[in-house]
């Protein structure tokens, strides 16, 4: 007996901690298994969060290609897959669209999964503003014979009128300038970018002033990598130790819209008053300032990498105008223009406005009646205003070339005749176009011609409807000339218009001829001249100069203040680079 509970009291003294151990793996197999549980729960709403994800970004592709197709998006639940995406368009119109987009599982409900996405999507295109019925160059305008320009008119050189001229609207004279710059460093065979980092968001060049006057313009030989959004601030420094002062004589801005993607001199000019002042044989500096920085969205201020320019260069520095910036060396001197004084400019022989109305500015006023009175009076008032440029740069321009030339090349003349209709675009041609007797052309992207452009005998040039609100383009590298009852029209959408330009580098000589009743559409000759004639009519016209005579007319509407120029109809469209936002999660 004694045995016995000896070997009872054993099996207890084993089975006590055998049982303590068994309870331990037991814990330790549900906690486990709880673990395990609630990480398979995350890990599979993890996957569920990045599915739903990608549908919604399915939605914001679906969005863009509707835009590119049909130039709208209609909201609709699309399946795809397990799951499923809405899209709606928040702001329905322009060129610069907010787009929302929401991905979830329909048959998946606890938890519910949602991910909602909103993107800015934009026409790839630039805009252009166009302020005034005519804006010239130092070319100036010249009007006679009952010529009559129904808005406001800025010229940089002088308006002479004869013959019972009259412009329904403002007159901006500004003072003169002298064709050609004061000095210059236009060589140019390296990139200096900048903005790319914070570390060289300004950018300065300095120059040696070889006379003592007033600084009212000046160029920079500049490109824009992708889309940067804010103006550059342009200023004008003093030396400093051989580094600009943070302090300016005087601020211009230049407007992202003015700059290509291909490089140009592209100008600026100053409006302070008083204007900036320099010194013959003083050191000063041109400063390109801007207030961000981006490795997709910056600027490239061309430069000459042999730094030959004598006792100048080129700079960099994260803020070029507060406290104390350290300037680092550009590797050279970057391409400059700036104009040092002027020759006095005028108004002469016109009438401005009506009884009730009319103002405007120059140096000089003679035999010229404004709002209803000889001058002098307080609407003649005498200024010396700063020039403006011209709103097209020729980086703009190649832009649109290279937009053309990617449609394909035509080499040879093009010609139209009788009542043969043809649609073109984006294309090239290598040649002369010639459109006659009742022919229409519809674009339906833009056209670039290497040679003349002829339109005459009621032919007409109008935009395909696909542009929607955008306008469209034709570009010459030669003469234009539209006669007898000629017609360009918009896409039918308003805020639509038609523009030819021609590229042509002539100053002296005339790059656009039109006459008799030719209408509905925007001349620009930036580096040559129009002459109009012959009741021939047009919406706006600018250009180094511009000659009105027989009655002609420019009827100016106020939506050419900011058009927008596309490549084609409803194409284009694609994300806005950073715009990419989650706005709600669950």
């Amino acid at each position: 007996m004694p045995h016995c509970e000896t070997a009872r009291g054993l099996r207890g003294q084993i089975l006590i901690p055998a049982l303590v151990v068994l309870s331990i793996i037991f814990i330790l197999t549900g906690a486990l298994l709880t673990n395990t549980t609630a990480t398979f729960n995350i890990s599979a709403r993890t996957l569920k969060d990045s599915q739903v994800l990608n549908f919604a970004e399915a939605g914001v592709d679906f969005a863009v290609r509707s835009l590119n197709e049909s130039g709208t998006v209609t909201e609709t639940e699309t399946t795809l897959g397990n799951g499923t995406f809405i899209v709606r368009d928040l702001t329905g119109s322009g060129n610069r669209r907010e787009i929302e987009s929401t991905g979830y599982f329909p048959n998946f409900a606890n938890p519910k999964v949602v991910k909602r996405l909103r993107t800015t999507v934009r026409i790839t295109g630039e805009s252009v503003q166009f302020f005034y019925g005519v804006q010239v160059g130092g070319g100036g305008l010249t009007m006679s014979n009952s010529a009559q320009v129904n808005g406001n008119v800025f010229s940089n050189g002088n308006v002479i009128g004869a013959n019972s001229a009259l412009i329904m609207g403002d007159v901006v004279v500004a003072g003169g300038l002298n064709d050609t710059p004061t000095l210059e460093w236009t060589s140019e065979n390296a990139d200096h970018f900048f903005a790319t980092s914070s570390s060289n968001r300004d950018s300065a060049q300095s120059f040696s002033a070889t006379a003592t006057g007033t600084v009212s313009k000046i160029a920079v030989f500049l490109g824009k990598i992708g889309n940067p959004t804010s103006s550059l601030t342009v200023r004008i420094a003093t030396d400093n130790a051989g580094q600009p002062s943070t302090s300016s004589l005087g601020t211009t801005t230049i407007p992202t819209a003015s700059v290509g993607l291909t490089p140009s001199f592209v100008e600026a000019t100053f409006s302070s008053d008083p204007l900036p002042t320099v010194t013959n044989g003083s050191k000063y500096w041109l400063v390109l300032d801007y207030n961000s920085n981006s490795a997709s969205n910056y600027w490239n201020w061309r430069k000459d990498a042999s730094d030959a320019y004598p006792n100048n260069t080129g700079r960099y520095t994260s803020n070029c105008c507060s406290g104390n910036p350290t300037w680092s060396n550009a590797g050279g001197d970057l391409a400059f223009r700036v104009w040092i004084g002027g020759i006095p400019t005028k108004i002469q022989d016109i009438q401005i406005g009506d009884p009730s109305s009319g103002s405007a500015h120059a140096n000089q006023f003679v035999n010229t009646t404004v709002h209803g009175t000889l001058c002098p009076n307080q609407y003649c008032i005498v200024d010396n205003l700063s020039q403006q440029p011209l709103p097209i740069s020729d980086g703009v321009i190649e832009d649109w070339k290279n937009a053309a030339e990617a449609g394909g090349v035509l080499t040879g003349d093009y010609n139209m005749s009788g009542t043969q209709t043809a649609s073109l675009g984006p294309k090239k041609i290598v040649g002369d176009m010639t459109l006659s007797n009742q022919s229409l052309l519809t674009l339906t992207g833009t056209v670039w011609v290497t040679g003349n452009v002829y339109v005459s005998n009621t032919s007409r040039i109008k935009l395909d409807s696909g542009y929607g609100s955008s306008s469209g383009l034709m570009v010459s590298d030669g003469v234009y000339t539209i006669s007898n009852q000629t017609g360009f029209e918009g896409s039918g959408a308003q805020g639509s218009y038609i523009m030819l330009l021609t590229a042509r580098d002539a100053k002296t000589e005339i790059s656009i001829y039109a006459s008799n009743p030719s209408v509905g559409v925007v001349y620009y000759a930036g580096k040559s001249q129009i002459q109009f004639s012959n009741f021939s009519n047009a919406k706006e016209a600018t250009a180094w100069g511009i000659t009105m005579s027989n009655n002609t007319v420019i009827n100016y509407e106020l939506g050419l203040a900011n058009i927008f120029f596309s490549s084609g109809p409803g194409g284009g469209w694609s994300v806005e680079s950073g715009s990419w936002r989650e706005v709600q999660s669950n």
